[in-house]
């Protein structure tokens, strides 16, 4: 094996798993973004209904 072989067996191996990966890391992130504005909104929709 060439050495230009083993550097694209290496990619192969580090970079696949991590691209499949990828998309539930991306999709974690924006649901807990997601959360914490819906949780800030709530919050704010709650204190106004107490105090209008």
């Amino acid at each position: 094996m060439n050495a230009t072989a083993a550097y694209a067996l290496v990619l192969v191996l580090i970079g696949g798993p991590a691209v499949m990966l990828a998309p539930f890391v991306i999709a974690r992130r924006t649901a807990e973004r997601h959360a914490e504005q819906v949780a800030d909104d709530v919050t704010r929709t709650a204190h106004k209904e107490i105090r209008p």
